[in-house]
């Protein structure tokens, strides 16, 4: 399955999708569940929330799918992985608008909510041999410099609110928000030749 990841990668690290949503509209949708977040990875101490809009039972625990899957497989005994969570929870209507093409294709998906200090480190999403699923990445908040910073492969990113991404993440990033509170839409993919030709079809700049 790599070669179709290469398939996507060989257009860019960073690329935008002719698919694009209201901010303001999500967060507003968003307002309602202001009480159901919980701990992005709760065994590190970072100042990260999360909301499935996929989970393993359709659920907003958060358990597993906003834990780290790996340590939760070691910790369990499991063999979880980004395309197991694809049981879509009531948050799905809020970003089907943009995702709805992948429905059929989706895998681990979750609003993360970054407060002031919070990050990710340096890290690869993916050090297989065979790659399972890709990253679509949705900016809805803060998600530019001065705010926040995604480094992806050295380079900073901007983005455009709203917009749908396909991120490279097999290649070193971080990301970090500096003295506010960001707001971003990660989608895993199934990755298949149907999921690659709804990306490479749907490119906004072609």
């Amino acid at each position: 399955m790599s070669y179709l990841y290469d398939c996507l990668a060989r257009y860019g690290n960073c690329y935008a999708l002719k698919d694009w949503i209201s901010p303001h509209e999500v967060m507003e949708k968003l307002s309602d569940y202001k009480d159901s977040w919980v701990q992005y990875n709760p065994r590190k101490n970072i100042p990260r929330e999360g909301l499935s809009i996929t989970s393993l039972d359709g659920g907003l625990s958060g358990i597993p799918d906003l834990d780290s899957v790996r340590e939760y497989n070691v910790k369990n005994n499991l063999l979880l992985d980004e395309t197991s969570f694809n049981k879509t929870t009531e948050l799905w209507p809020i970003v089907e608008p943009v995702l709805s093409r992948f429905k059929n294709h989706l895998g681990r998906t979750h609003f993360i909510k970054m407060h002031q200090t919070g990050c990710f480190p340096t890290h690869r999403d993916f050090y297989y041999r065979e790659i399972k699923s890709f990253r679509l990445f949705i900016p809805l908040y803060n998600c530019n410099p001065p705010y926040t910073y995604f480094i992806l492969d050295n380079q900073i990113l901007n983005f455009e609110h709203g917009q749908v991404y396909f991120l490279e993440t097999c290649k070193e990033h971080t990301v970090f928000t500096c003295d506010t509170e960001s707001l971003f839409v990660v989608a895993n993919i199934i990755l298949d030749e149907k999921s690659v030709d709804l990306v490479l079809d749907n490119m906004q700049s072609r």
